[in-house]
């Protein structure tokens, strides 16, 4: 087993990384985030039967060693952080000790600097508006000049701030995108179709598309999606050999929302899987009403369409709104992402779940629980 890289790799590595996020941060042509993670291991340490215990965190001030000493005290195996974290040499040196891979969360379509330059950048929703909500600010994702150089997958969709989205949600009620002029000229033009000239403004031309062309378009939508995972994957792997490659994804499964999983946020996982090792459903179960049971459900309904990739990421404590959600709900929803067929688990997020010890001790118990549960099996 390889316990890291040599100092070369890591430099070359290092440039990678630094030339990818020059390239669409710097530049004054710059892309967005949707989120997409990508799993740079220093060190492959995952064992393909032991299932993933992972964490995110985006910052932190405190000592690395005893972060990894705690991470690895309850079980945590791999751990999901920002780029700034990661080209941490300190940080990395304190998890390779513990045989614990990294996976990079890289900004790759959400850049709201780069839309204060430019506006004309902006997805536009069916209803002629900029696709924005809150803090979700998305770039139109058939901007062929913002293809990224390579790496990293996560927050990759069309525009929607699915964290919004309740159960009761009426599916005519959430936005659509892109509709901007660049995928208005795009889509007409590879599909031989002529709008009518009374389709004069963006919402009378996403009208006339959507009563008449609904199911191409939509394929041209989640086309853009897809071949981004692709073109994103391959370069990744160009870099290095075996790099796993994860794909976070809204967690809404087949029929929710009239399909809003294709028809919203343009992600057909059944494509994107052969370029991917990992599908992650973002399960936050408390900030969108939904009971534990709900997450297990999402994993075996994305299973069908992307078969041994499903691995759910969860919430640890209360997020936007008030509803409860205590440390004996947060077990529950633990054991619903921890069944089959489901590839592991990853906490949404560190500083999150260092708010309560209880919390803690909860995750502490739960993957040494299920653990032994592997273990007994093979004996």
């Amino acid at each position: 087993m390889r316990t890291g890289k040599s100092a070369k790799d890591i430099i070359y590595w290092k440039i990678a990384i630094f030339n990818l996020y020059n390239s669409f941060i710097m530049k004054p042509l710059k892309i967005l985030l949707i989120v997409v993670s990508i799993c740079l291991v220093w060190g492959s340490c995952i064992h393909k039967t032991e299932p993933i215990t992972g964490v995110k965190i985006y910052e932190y001030q405190g000592d690395f060693e005893a972060l990894a000493d705690q991470w690895a005290d309850i079980g945590i195996n791999t751990a999901f952080v920002s780029t700034t974290l990661a080209a941490n040499d300190t940080f990395r040196e304190a998890l390779k000790k513990h045989h614990i891979p990294v996976f990079i969360i890289f900004p790759v379509f959400q850049q709201p600097e780069a839309l204060k330059n430019d506006s004309g950048l902006f997805a536009i929703t069916d209803k002629g508006t900029k696709a924005r909500h809150d803090w979700v600010e998305f770039v139109c994702a058939s901007r062929q000049s913002y293809r990224p150089d390579g790496i990293s997958i996560d927050f990759i969709r069309q525009f929607v701030f699915w964290e919004m989205v309740y159960p009761d949600h009426k599916p005519e009620n959430i936005d659509r995108a892109c509709f901007c002029d660049s995928c208005l000229a795009l889509f007409p033009r590879q599909q031989g179709i002529t709008l009518p000239d009374t389709c004069v403004t963006t919402v009378q031309k996403a009208g006339w598309i959507t009563a008449h062309c609904a199911v191409q378009y939509d394929t041209f939508r989640c086309g853009l999606i897809t071949s981004l995972v692709k073109d994103l994957a391959e370069t990744a792997r160009k870099l290095q050999r075996g790099i796993k490659i994860n794909v976070h994804a809204v967690p809404w499964r087949t029929d929710d929302f009239g399909g809003a999983g294709i028809r919203v946020a343009a992600q057909d996982l059944k494509a994107i899987a052969p370029y991917a090792d990992y599908i992650s459903p973002m399960c936050y179960s408390q900030m969108l009403k939904r009971d534990a049971g709900w997450i297990s459900s999402v994993v075996a309904d994305m299973d069908k369409r992307a078969p041994g990739m499903i691995l759910p990421s969860i919430q640890v404590y209360p997020y936007y709104i008030g509803d409860a959600f205590s440390a004996e709900d947060l077990r529950e929803c633990i054991q619903e992402a921890l069944k089959p067929p489901s590839r592991g688990v990853v906490f949404w997020s560190w500083p999150l779940l260092q708010l309560e010890r209880e919390r803690i001790e909860v995750v502490d118990e739960e993957i040494q629980d299920s653990r032994s549960k592997i273990e007994d099996q093979k004996n």
